[in-house]
């Protein structure tokens, strides 16, 4: 179906929310573990705790990212099969007819992409011109990124503060996996679904 320049305005907005919607609980817990066990991490003067510490932390991050990425891939499968059946139905709902929310592998990306964003534009500032506001948001809300290059720097090594980017690379390569993993299983649940009531329609005939 072609959409019209109103629908696919329509359709980007209704899928910018769906996708916002989907990074706020893996960004909330980004600021969780870092003012808690990542600050922790950067406040013990021993390093071996200080390593545990972080990553425990990394780890923490991880296995929310898995948690999130996998049902954010059952929600848009699940959804992919709902709006199929609407549109079979003649339905004329504003997200089936516009295929809002529907399962695409890039979404897993955009989504932990969107959740580390707020980190990618205090970071780009504080590297381009280093300042205390950046410098106290990166410490405290995304420590997880922050911290373990600083823990290497205070070793004295000289690390520069753009390498930090190359942490959105964690969450978002976990995200992606999760999130293909979670609509694969959605999608043979759906299978086994189809099945049985194909069985039991044959069976009522």
């Amino acid at each position: 179906m072609r959409l019209n320049g109103e629908q696919r305005t329509k359709k980007v907005l209704l899928e910018l929310r769906d996708l916002l919607a989907g990074a706020a609980f893996p960004f909330m817990l980004q600021l969780v573990f870092s003012a808690s066990v990542i600050l922790f991490a950067s406040y013990t003067e021993e390093p071996g705790l200080s390593i545990a510490a972080l990553v425990f932390g990394e780890l923490l991050l991880c296995g929310a990212y898995i948690i999130f990425g996998r049902q954010n891939g059952v929600v848009a499968y699940r959804r992919t099969v709902q709006n199929n059946k609407k549109r079979e139905a003649g339905s004329s709902e504003p997200r089936a007819v516009l295929a809002v929310g529907e399962y695409a592998i890039y979404k897993g990306f955009v989504i932990a992409l969107i959740s580390c964003l707020p980190f990618i534009v205090f970071q780009i500032i504080n590297a381009a011109a280093p300042n205390k506001p950046c410098e106290f948001a990166l410490m405290y809300a995304f420590g997880w990124a922050w911290y373990p290059f600083e823990l290497i720097n205070l070793s004295g090594a000289n690390v520069s503060e753009w390498l930090n980017l190359i942490w959105i690379v964690l969450p978002v390569t976990v995200h992606v996996i999760a999130y293909f993993l979670g609509a694969r299983r959605e999608r043979k649940k759906q299978l086994l679904i189809a099945k049985a009531q194909e069985l039991k329609g044959k069976k009522n005939k």
